[in-house]
């Protein structure tokens, strides 16, 4: 049985990421910031929320809500696809990002949140929804446990990609259904383009054909060392493939000096 062990990476990042945040959030609450570093949806100053607004939070509850799941996520990212980590989180930080910023404010969905994003919650559904998709997308067994895993963990996750006012619930909870929802395409988005690379049955396959003629060689060579050891019938086999292999090479040496001959 292969011995699972845990990636440095699937630890550091997670924890540089979770720590940031809080930096983040204790500077914030010590400070007082006045503007907005979140999305403002089509605003050329909101364009710096792509890159700033997973750092802000509202508040403590905020930031709380949204600690535990994004480190658990990272971990799975940086454990399960340590080649892809970096680019998922990355390349799916800015991507939902800017999905965000596309969405306009649409009043008639009786949104709270019409001008600034911001929060970490963008980033935990691209996780979640990378992890998930990912594992089905390759078919592998531990990726597809890991798929189920999130599910399981985080599969409500999937209410908050729409407006609460669509479930009939108005109340003043800020919650940026948008973010949710962006994240949770883009994870779509990339876990479908990423399925082929860093798969291990692709890999593995690439040398079946390698792993085939070394197992022929050494079983070949088990058989002279050891004849006893097969069956009559297998023994048999054995000799009438031996005397087969002797009179093709025995053909083909006759050919060989057949040609020669003809040349000269």
């Amino acid at each position: 049985m292969k011995r699972f062990s845990i990636k440095k990476e699937a630890l550091i990042i997670p924890f540089l990421l979770v720590g940031f945040i809080w930096t983040i959030f204790i500077i914030q609450s010590i400070i007082g910031f006045k503007d907005c570093y979140g999305v403002i949806p089509l605003s050329f100053k909101g364009l710096r929320g792509i890159f700033l607004a997973p750092l802000f939070h509202g508040n403590l509850q905020h930031i709380v809500s949204n600690t535990v799941p994004l480190f658990v996520l990272t971990f799975f990212i940086f454990q399960f696809y340590r080649k892809l980590g970096y680019f998922v989180l990355v390349n799916g930080w800015i991507l939902s990002g800017l999905i965000v910023w596309v969405i306009p404010d649409l009043p008639i969905l009786h949104s709270i949140v019409l001008s600034c994003h911001i929060g970490a919650s963008g980033i935990v559904y691209l996780l979640a929804f990378f992890l998930f998709f990912s594992g089905i997308f390759r078919k592998e067994n531990h990726l597809m446990a890991v798929s189920l895993l999130v599910v399981f963990l985080y599969g409500s996750l999937v209410w908050g990609m729409l407006p609460r006012s669509v479930f009939g619930i108005y109340d003043t909870t800020s919650i940026s259904w948008e973010s949710h929802l962006a994240g949770g395409i883009t994870g779509l988005f990339l876990a479908y383009i990423l399925r082929n690379i860093g798969n291990s049955k692709r890999n593995v396959s690439k040398h079946d054909n390698q792993f085939e003629i070394e197992d022929e060689k050494l079983w070949e060579a088990y058989k002279e060392q050891y004849p006893e050891d097969l069956s009559d019938k297998d023994q048999l086999k054995y000799k009438v493939s031996k005397e087969l292999e002797s009179i093709k090479d025995r053909i083909n040496y006759k050919e060989i000096e057949i040609k020669d001959l003809e040349k000269h």
